[in-house]
């Protein structure tokens, strides 16, 4: 049974649906409109001993409706645009901790008796893996920024409703905040940072050291060639 406590919460998430979903040149979502609307008309103007069960009756209409958000027409989903944002990370799987590249392989070399020059190699490509890692996330969350913005007041209001809220939460809370915002000690959210700068300092000192080996390489095979 849906709370009296969130039905102000859920018919005002119903009311945003409507409004969504009046579309005149798309019958189906016409009806669905008018329909959510009517129950919420009649729940709105309920005599007090049959409000609660106009509520009860509208609210799990609207919920029921947003559990099946993901398949109303494209443009008129709540949250269409940032249904390319979730495929991406579900196929990236940003927030893995282990290697994304070579995993069993770096986690065996990590292991073994090598020498300074090998592990200095080693300690690149896992810095490369890192590196791709956070570069991705920062590019992920500059696509979905817009679209974050644009959905966050669905997901609060959902919130409110105590409707799911989805995997569209997650995005909006990781292109608004940033996975560091909610950290409540700054010391340590400064530390998560040093720390992720200076990986990016030392694999940019070995990316360049990479081309110029790579300069020198192509010079010398030109030279040779000559």
């Amino acid at each position: 049974m849906v709370s009296l406590t969130r039905s102000r919460a859920v018919l005002e998430l119903g009311s945003r649906l409507v409004s969504e979903l009046d579309a005149a040149d798309d019958l189906l979502a016409s009806w669905m409109a008018h329909y959510i609307s009517q129950l919420i008309e009649a729940a709105e103007r309920a005599p007090a001993e049959a409000k609660a069960t106009a509520q009860e009756a509208c609210a799990k209409s609207i919920l029921e409706l947003w559990r099946y958000r993901s398949i109303l027409p494209d443009r008129l989903r709540p949250f269409a645009e940032l249904e390319s944002v979730l495929r991406t990370l579900a196929s990236l799987d940003v927030e893995q901790t282990n290697y994304r590249y070579y995993p069993q392989a770096l986690r065996e070399a990590e292991t073994a008796n090598i020498d300074k020059d090998t592990k200095q190699w080693l300690e690149f490509a896992t810095g490369v893996d890192f590196a791709a890692r956070l570069l991705i996330q920062s590019a992920l969350r500059s696509a979905s920024l817009r679209a974050a913005v644009n959905a966050e007041p669905w997901v609060k209001l959902a919130a409110q409703a105590g409707a799911e809220e989805g995997a569209e939460a997650f995005i909006v809370k990781f292109a608004l905040q940033g996975d560091d915002e909610g950290k409540a000690d700054e010391n340590a959210r400064d530390a998560v940072l040093r720390n992720r700068l200076s990986k990016m300092d030392a694999f940019v000192k070995m990316a360049t050291s990479l081309m110029e080996n790579l300069r020198t390489q192509l010079s010398v095979e030109k030279v040779e060639k000559e």
